[in-house]
């Protein structure tokens, strides 16, 4: 008597994740949280770009062309082939875990057969002396909390990601360094501080009880991103073709 109900009970909570926003929720974000250091890259992109598209579908339901002209509406939107390929590559993680969880039928992954966009080298590109004067002026004048992020990010050469995820308590003025406890090679990383910088800091205003330097939107969050309000100043001063990494690069140079 017992067994049939069991798998009753079973069937009905494989059938409570078969859209892709329960999937999620339920099975791939706590897969990923426990494997990947990066997992809120993923959390990103199913809320920002599967979610409002596919999210309320059950995943047995999505078409392969639809998939395909999901990943051609991203590139509409202005995102570029490396980050519409990110894009893709979650996707296809949410598949292939779904299919491991029966969800999905063995090898009918809607994604399977949809091929990434090449990437074509890209050569570095560094703002001249003129350039990075001019963006600083106009980031100077800007009271949002992402052109002072954008001014450490060209004083210190470090990663967008140290930046908007730094914590007041890996900052030591008095000292001149920003510590961030776990860099991309897996080792705490100490970034010095110029006048410049340290002047940055210093102005930014520091909420009670948020450990950010960079507070987000979502209460306990950091910042989360600062491509929109990047893309439109480097839409009105002309430098279309540099992207945030550049920034790095104009800082070692």
């Amino acid at each position: 008597m017992t067994r049939p109900h069991r798998q009753h009970a079973a069937t009905a909570r494989q059938d409570d994740i078969l859209e892709l926003d329960a999937f999620v929720d339920a099975v791939y974000l706590p897969h990923v949280k426990m494997r990947k250091r990066s997992w809120r890259v993923d959390e990103r992109i199913t809320r920002k770009r599967l979610s409002p598209v596919f999210g309320d579908r059950r995943l047995d339901g999505i078409l392969r062309g639809e998939v395909e002209n999901w990943l051609h509406d991203l590139a509409a939107q202005g995102l570029s082939p490396s980050t519409c390929n990110r894009n893709l590559a979650v996707f296809k993680s949410v598949c292939s875990l779904a299919m491991l969880h029966g969800v999905l039928p063995a090898g009918q992954s809607p994604c399977a057969g949809v091929r990434a966009f090449k990437i074509h080298w890209q050569r570095e590109r560094c703002l001249n002396i003129a350039e990075a004067r001019r963006l600083m002026r106009a980031l100077e004048r800007s009271p949002c909390a992402a052109a002072a992020a954008i001014r450490l990010l060209l004083l210190t050469g470090a990663r967008k990601s140290e930046i908007l995820k730094a914590r007041w308590e890996n900052v030591r003025l008095d000292q001149r360094l920003l510590t961030v406890p776990l860099s991309k090679s897996g080792r705490p990383r100490h970034i010095l501080l110029s006048d410049e910088a340290v002047a940055v800091l210093r102005a930014l205003p520091r909420r009670p009880e948020c450990p950010w330097l960079f507070p987000g939107h979502a209460p306990g969050k950091p910042l989360s991103d600062i491509f929109l309000f990047w893309r439109d100043l480097r839409r009105t001063l002309g430098l279309n073709d540099i992207r945030i990494h550049d920034l790095r690069h104009t800082f070692a140079s």
